[in-house]
């Protein structure tokens, strides 16, 4: 029998625990066990008799995945307690990140992400190893951890770079667009609203597109003309909720085409219950004020309509509007697979235009 993985959950997640763990199958489909902490341990962030039931286990177990940023001794010490792979909420995201990554610049971000990120992981395992050494002139001295540093700042500045240029030839082109007149409008949303298959319907491509989350990592620029009015529509990563700062910064070439937008499309899942819709529509205001978008004209689709139910349409419209009703922003139910209410929306997209 495969081994699998075990899931620990923190007590702020409790209500949205599906999408944590859908987070999780992504990478590793076989979950054995779910635990959710109220308090975690100082030592192990595993209370002590949660991690006795999964070193009991143990044998059938070959990752753990704690959706929560752990610190560095917490991984190293769960890592010895229980011989086996630990990985954070944080390490978990950059994974399905690397899964999903198809262009350079994706990879060169996801990689990033990844060195800043496990920098102090690996300072602490060093300091760990250099405990027992004799001090003074027959230690062990600094040469080793320096020379780690060096490398892997190093390799962090030329990412850097690299990443710089690929904004360069980004912002070219977007200005070259520009010149031309053309209208910049950005579908951003939630993870797995339906922002790709929406910028398929409206672009007639074939971007790929599915359940898992992620599907979308680099922005993707097509042209239409609707009523005699050409756009450039931009398919663009997709929110998370509790996204990490280092993901944040890392992807911050793709998250300037919704700051340098003249409207925005904003996506959302009308088929989730209401407590959810609520925090993702929190999570996105949040999102977007973090990273500099205020004050842009916006449509709100609510997608995949033709999984609810008439009066709980009403109901989630509702919601909607009372979570923007500081912004000059209209709701316009979709379904993006059928094409329902597509020309509702290109019509109200082009008054913005106009306007």
């Amino acid at each position: 029998m495969a081994r699998g993985a075990i899931v620990v959950i923190p007590y702020k997640y409790k209500d949205v625990i599906d999408e944590e763990v859908t987070l999780v199958k992504t990478i590793y489909p076989n979950i054995l066990d779910t635990f959710i902490v109220r308090r975690p341990n100082p030592k192990y962030y595993i209370p002590e008799d949660k991690l006795a039931s999964i070193k009991n286990r143990v044998k059938d177990v070959e990752t753990i995945i704690v959706m929560d940023r752990l610190k560095p001794r917490h991984i190293i010490n769960l890592c010895k307690e229980l011989k086996r792979e630990v990985i954070d909420r944080v390490q978990l995201i950059l994974k399905i990140f690397a899964y999903h990554a198809g262009s350079m610049e994706a990879k060169l971000q996801i990689e990033l992400a990844r060195l800043r990120y496990e920098l102090p992981l690996i300072r602490e395992m060093i300091r760990r190893a250099k405990l027992d050494e004799l001090p003074g002139y027959l230690g062990g001295g600094r040469y080793a951890t320096d020379k780690y540093y060096r490398q892997a700042k190093s390799r962090i500045a030329r990412i850097r770079r690299e990443i710089e240029r690929l904004r360069r030839i980004r912002e070219t082109r977007r200005t070259s667009r520009r010149k031309l007149g053309l209208p910049h409008v950005a579908i951003v949303g939630y993870t797995c609203a339906g922002k790709t298959t929406l910028f398929n319907y409206l672009t007639r491509s074939c971007k790929p597109v599915g359940p898992e989350p992620f599907t979308t990592l680099s922005p993707k620029a097509s042209s239409i003309v609707y009523n005699g009015t050409k756009i450039i529509l931009i398919d663009t990563v997709g929110f998370i909720r509790d996204i990490p700062p280092e993901i944040i910064e890392a992807f911050y070439a793709t998250l300037e085409e919704i700051v340098d937008s003249d409207a925005l499309i904003i996506v959302f899942d009308a088929s989730k219950d209401e407590r959810n819709l609520v925090y993702e529509v929190r999570e996105t205001r949040n999102i977007l004020s973090n990273i500099g978008v205020h004050g842009k004209p916006m449509i709100l689709a609510l997608n995949k309509i033709d999984l609810v139910a008439g009066e709980r349409l009403k109901k989630v419209e509702e919601v909607i509007r009372k979570s923007f009703d500081d912004c000059d922003a209209r709701v316009i139910p979709i379904s993006a697979l059928h094409g329902t209410n597509i020309d509702t929306l290109l019509n109200e997209l082009i008054k913005i235009i106009r306007r």
